[in-house]
């Protein structure tokens, strides 16, 4: 028998990003690395988009978890990296899970860093074999046109690159309750 404790699960897959239309208002330069942003600004997603995207959230996670739910987008801004543009090691706090799309990019520069990170590295720093067992950190090989789901608290991060654009956001699962009869 085998039982999953404290996993961590991403999603992903291939989105049609012809469908995802996305107006930002303004871009500045956000966050400690200063890269170009939108995020807290007014975005908006059209209804058909809203629509199109919460439905590929919804069905690559229905199933998974013991309750019925809806899937509630709180925020959504668009990211656009420029010369040697990075993004710090950080989380999504107020939201049950958060998502990239990877807009225009050639490859994504994005890094999950494991929950027990510190822990793997100070106890294992000489122990190169157990890291491919259990690594500290993983750069997934997403591209343009994908999008990666993934549980808010969940470090991550963004290595150095350049021209490239993606789209962020954050969802709350709102369970469903059934009326009584």
């Amino acid at each position: 028998m085998k039982r999953h404790l404290f996993s961590v699960p991403i999603y992903y897959e291939s989105i049609d990003l012809s469908k995802i239309k996305l107006t930002n208002t303004k871009f500045e330069k956000t966050f400690d690395c200063g890269v170009l942003s939108s995020h807290n600004f007014k975005n908006h997603l059209d209804p058909e988009s809203k629509t199109y995207l919460i439905d590929k959230i919804y069905n690559l996670m229905k199933g998974d978890y013991d309750i019925d739910f809806d899937i509630l987008l709180t925020s959504i801004w668009e990211n656009q990296y420029n010369e040697n543009d990075y993004q710090e090691k950080h989380t999504h706090p107020f939201s049950h899970f958060s998502f990239i799309i990877y807009k225009d990019v050639e490859k994504s520069n994005t890094i999950f860093h494991n929950p027990i990170e510190s822990l793997l590295l100070s106890y294992f720093t000489n122990f190169t074999k157990f890291f491919r067992i259990f690594p500290p950190s993983i750069k997934p090989p997403f591209k343009k046109g994908d999008i990666v789901v993934f549980p808010s608290f969940l470090e991550h991060m963004v290595t150095k690159n350049s021209k490239s654009v993606t789209i962020s956001g954050n969802i709350i699962l709102e369970e469903k309750y059934e009326q009584k009869k």
